[in-house]
């Protein structure tokens, strides 16, 4: 009998570690891609406060600022947008939107105070990220655009 109770104390215990495990894992992948985007929105944050934008609607305007950086989605997101919510909507009030969905199915959004120019989807992977500043009808945005 003692010998039974043991065996099932020892594998509830190594259940409940190996889901500590499992979570512990899930919390540092979640927190790289955090570090990931934030990077990104800091960087088109950058941009946007000191100006330099190309006026879309003028074809010989010269490039507006631009920067390139190299990003790791890790394969914990299902995929990551900018400029746009959950829900699909994109408009003048969700521009300045950027969230993740997890493969799990939990979705985490954050604001900016950059605009960013239609929707930017990215997938896992590795990226080379080409952002520049844009300016369409007196209003300024950053295009993101993975290389």
């Amino acid at each position: 009998m003692r010998i039974v109770v043991t065996v099932v104390l020892f594998a509830v215990i190594l259940g409940l570690t190996g889901k500590a495990a499992s979570d512990f894992i899930g919390d540092v992948k979640e927190k790289k891609l955090m570090n990931e985007l934030d990077r990104i929105e800091k960087h088109a944050a950058v941009m946007y406060i000191q100006g330099g934008a190309r006026d879309i609607n003028d074809p010989v305007d010269l490039p507006g600022t631009m920067e390139s950086m190299r990003v790791q989605i890790p394969d914990n997101a299902a995929f990551v947008v900018f400029g746009g919510m959950p829900d699909g909507a994109a408009d003048a009030r969700t521009d300045n939107v950027y969230y993740y969905v997890l493969n799990n199915g939990r979705v985490q959004a954050k604001s900016s105070i950059v605009r960013f120019s239609g929707h930017a989807v990215f997938y896992p992977g590795e990226y080379e990220l080409e952002l520049e500043l844009i300016r369409n009808n007196n209003e300024t945005f950053v295009a993101i655009r993975g290389v």
